[in-house]
């Protein structure tokens, strides 16, 4: 059951994850690519300046958007979580088990 909910935790963070990492390069790329063709059709002189700066921040965007798809990536198939949460499971099973023989062990001695 608690794994089930991990899971589905992790899905939904990961589609979390690229959808929002998405949507701020999206609007500065849209944003700077505007400035620019209207810097071109101000100063058409400029084009080549205005081009090689827009392409530096392009890039500069998507490697924002790219880490949310990392995040993604490592949430579906690398996810640590669900290894924690096994070994939470195995130590809470054997404390039980641990405690009472201790208990057991100190009563013997009286």
């Amino acid at each position: 059951m608690a794994l089930d909910i991990v899971l589905a935790a992790s899905a939904l963070g990961a589609g979390l994850a690229i959808g929002l990492g998405a949507i701020g390069p999206g609007i500065g790329q849209g944003n700077v690519s505007a400035a620019t063709i209207e810097g071109i059709a101000r100063q058409p002189e400029a084009q080549g300046r205005l081009q090689g700066t827009m392409f530096v921040t392009i890039a500069i965007m998507e490697a924002l958007a790219l880490y949310g798809l990392v995040v993604s990536i490592i949430l579906l198939f690398a996810n640590p979580f669900p290894a924690m949460l096994h070994k939470a499971e195995v130590t809470a099973k054997a404390q039980p088990a641990v405690t009472l023989a201790v208990e057991t062990a100190a009563g013997a001695g009286r």
